[in-house]
């Protein structure tokens, strides 16, 4: 049986231009796009933070992932909002000889509109999901954010 594991976050714009923020934006209106001034704003507060970098952090995780695993899983990523969009993922998945995937949502608290909107994109009739619906009281990452604090106010 082949399985792998799929990565998924909320997605960023593919580019920071106007229209790239617009895609972006009307794909998380579920295709309203938004009037020029609310894209601008937009526009404007990802040029004054220097972009995002979502998406390459995102990219070297699922390297790190891959390494670690092996052979044993094959690892993909996709976005709820911008490419890869989750059902073209699913669709390269069931190329590939996927019968089950253990899908992870890359926010670690659990909520219906978070998780919900990840998992209505889980559709296939080859590929059996198992979801990590929360991991946010995982005693690793609660260490780790102890640890990261404790840096911050010494």
């Amino acid at each position: 049986m082949k399985k792998a594991i799929l990565m998924m976050t909320f997605g960023s714009p593919e580019e920071i231009t106007f229209e790239g923020v617009a895609d972006f934006f009307t794909n998380i209106r579920r295709g309203v796009r938004p009037q020029d001034h609310e894209i601008q704003t937009l526009y404007d507060n990802y040029v004054r933070i220097g972009g995002t970098p979502l998406q390459k952090i995102t990219r070297q995780e699922v390297t790190l992932v891959e390494a670690r695993l092996g052979n044993e899983y094959s690892v993909y990523f996709a976005n709820k909002f911008s490419s890869p969009f989750i059902p073209d993922v699913i669709g390269q998945m069931e190329a590939d000889g996927i019968e089950q995937c253990i899908c992870l949502i890359l926010e670690p608290h659990y909520s219906f509109y978070s998780v919900m909107g990840y998992e209505k994109f889980l559709e296939s009739k080859q590929i059996q999901f198992l979801v990590i619906k929360d991991w946010y009281q995982e005693e690793v990452l609660l260490n780790y954010w102890a640890d990261e604090i404790a840096k911050i106010l010494k």
